[in-house]
């Protein structure tokens, strides 16, 4: 049987902590994520964006089942996010099957809560993304992850080109956003330039969040993204195709801006269709050290409609009846 996490289930899921896969390569690079935490966390009567977690634990065949998962739950965006799963598929053989279990389920419950996308991002090679499949993901986009130790010694850049990026910017990163990526991913994502801004990290940690524009004659031309990490930091970027011959100078500042960071090493993450800024990067000392690939479900969300029913009275009048539930499924 599967349930959401509660008391009785800390000793289960302190004991499995350890042998799951953390889906979420940001968390894992960038911070030290502790599941056994984040499941107590996620029992406090917290709004908006929180990790809920899931446990199985029931018997098939004499064979125990017991495994859980965690979502990170964006409600203001009618998304979430598959961030751990716990046994690993290497560490057990009934894992697949827990698996399974397990994504059906919190795909049922992200639905009843009104979320409308489920994304999770896996290893691009690897046996998760048939597991995946399996319940209704599907790939609509690849990321490589690059790698740098630490910033290296540069001829600083004049910084009047990027500044700090401010609410009205967001009807320009929202047309950078849709010059850049192709229709399929449009579709799968809800972009919005509040994502890009600098807003404190999540209240356990005190971490920094930067945003910051390339404009070029008042049109923005480019975005970055900066975000501090207790073990690295991390690194994204946007540049319009029309202004490739910038991609040195947008790489070159973003290191100038991390120089100001605590030393720690930094990673930027690059989706394969921003190919124009790989060779800048790689100029710059970063190297490849990860491809994933992105998937999203879309779920099908419960909704409240009064049913009508005609009732026998003398005017034949039309009453609404106690509501019902009916489901409302997302189309991509």
């Amino acid at each position: 049987m599967i349930k959401p996490f509660d008391v009785r289930h800390l000793l289960l899921v302190s004991k499995l902590q350890n042998q799951g896969t953390l889906l979420d390569l940001e968390e894992a690079l960038t911070q030290t994520y502790r599941p056994c935490l984040a499941a107590l966390v996620g029992c406090l009567p917290l709004q908006g964006t929180g990790i809920l977690t899931y446990v199985c634990d029931e018997t098939e065949e004499s064979q125990r089942m017991a495994g859980f998962a965690q979502v990170r739950m964006r409600k203001e965006d009618g998304e979430a996010d598959v961030v751990y799963l716990t046994p690993s598929l290497s560490a057990a053989e009934e894992a697949r099957a827990i698996w399974y279990r397990l994504l059906e389920y919190l795909c049922f419950e992200a639905g009843e809560q009104g979320i409308h996308r489920i994304f999770a991002r896996l290893p691009e090679d690897g046996p998760e993304v048939e597991a995946f499949q399996q319940v209704g993901f599907s790939v609509y986009t690849q990321e490589d992850v690059f790698h740098l130790m630490q910033v290296p010694s540069l001829r600083h850049p004049e910084r009047g080109t990027l500044r700090p990026q401010r609410p009205a910017d967001s009807w320009g990163l929202q047309g950078l956003y849709a010059a850049i990526a192709p229709r399929p991913v449009q579709r799968a994502e809800h972009f919005t330039a509040r994502k890009w801004e600098a807003t404190p990290g999540p209240w356990l940690r005190q971490v920094r969040r930067e945003g910051y524009v390339l404009e070029d004659k008042r049109e923005i031309m480019g975005g970055l993204r900066i975000r501090q990490g207790q073990t690295g930091h991390w690194l994204e970027m946007l540049l319009h195709p029309q202004a490739h011959e910038r991609a040195d100078e947008l790489v070159e500042q973003s290191l100038s801006l991390l120089a100001e960071y605590p030393p720690r090493p930094i990673y930027c993450c690059l989706r394969r269709y921003q190919g124009g800024l790989r060779a800048p990067l790689e100029a710059q000392g970063f190297q490849l050290l990860a491809s994933q690939c992105v998937m999203v479900k879309y779920t099908t969300v419960r909704v409240k409609e009064p049913a009508l029913k005609l009732v026998p009275t003398l005017e034949k009048r039309v009453e609404a009846a106690t509501p019902m539930m009916k489901t409302q499924g997302n189309v991509q």
